[in-house]
């Protein structure tokens, strides 16, 4: 059903029914939320996170002796005559406390620091290469919102679909000798999952209604106008405060769920990745305001 849903937004938006249409989309994601009801009731009702997540023995195998950490995702195996231990591909979770700290702040500014170019080449390219008239027709109108919405809105049902898997890279109270944030991994996982939900559905709607254009002389509701600058700064703090949850993978080699230890080229690459989605969040938020404000003094 999801699909049709998505159909029928589209064409009440192609006749101009957009209150029909929103109301659609949040069917959609109200549908999704039905669907895995469990998780959101769960995520609200565990208790904050205490050292019991810590330490977790497993069961004997075959004379062999597991005793796993789930937070760390480092466990040892030990028999008569072999001892294996899986520790965190960086090594880092070995250092003291206070060096752990400072990679953790680290992380940010190495964030900030490849952001901040990325965010300039963008501007250059935009206004240089590709032309502001084109760059807001073929990307801020369109095809941005609606391939970042996408990511955001497929992240948010993964949220609850998969949402064991999210709990496994939430870093438990203590990690880097500062992570002290009150609520359980449930709650910030269902929380950070209904935002993607609902700002990456507002990315799609905008986009597509700006693909579809408007009518001569139709007036046009203010707020809607702001969706998309409103739904792109809240996803770029989003990815700003799950970061975390990437350096917890870094540093500890926590993975989601049943995954094999990733290697330091996998974060590397992710890294790049979350440059080049904060960059494009942040242009996208920028320049659709910039847009829409233009257009509402016009």
């Amino acid at each position: 059903l999801h699909p049709a849903f998505l159909v029928v937004s589209v064409a009440m938006m192609r006749r101009r029914c957009v209150p029909s249409a929103v109301s659609m989309l949040l069917l959609l994601i109200v549908s999704c939320c039905v669907q895995h009801h469990h998780l959101l009731i769960s995520a609200f009702t565990l208790p904050p996170p205490s050292l019991s997540r810590i330490h977790q023995p497993t069961t004997t195998c075959s004379g062999t002796v597991i005793n796993f950490d789930r937070t760390t995702k480092r466990g040892t195996a030990k028999s008569s005559s072999l001892v294996i231990q899986l520790l965190s591909p960086s090594g880092i979770d070995e250092w003291p406390i206070i060096s752990q700290t400072a990679v953790f702040f680290g992380a940010y500014a190495g964030l900030v620091l490849a952001s901040y170019p990325t965010i300039k080449l963008l501007e250059s390219f935009s206004q240089s290469v590709v032309g502001l008239e084109r760059w807001r027709i073929y990307m801020i109108d369109s095809t941005l919102p609606i391939l970042m919405g996408l990511v955001y809105l497929l992240g948010g049902i993964g949220h609850f679909a998969a949402a064991d898997s999210f709990q496994d890279i939430y870093p438990p109270m203590g990690t880097w000798g500062i992570w002290y944030l009150p609520g359980s991994a449930a709650f910030h996982v269902a929380w950070t999952g209904i935002i993607e939900l609902f700002c990456g559905a507002g990315l799609i709607f905008s986009g597509i209604r700006d693909a579809i254009g408007s009518e001569d002389g139709e007036e046009e509701n203010i707020l809607i106008n702001f969706i998309k600058p409103i739904c792109a700064s809240m996803l770029f703090l989003l990815t700003i405060l799950v970061t975390p949850a990437n350096i917890y993978m870094f540093t500890h080699g926590a993975v989601m769920g049943d995954m094999a230890p990733l290697d330091m080229s996998f974060h590397v690459i992710r890294f790049v990745v979350q440059v080049t989605f904060l960059s494009l969040l942040f242009t996208l938020a920028r320049d659709s305001f910039f847009y829409a404000w233009g257009d509402e003094l016009d």
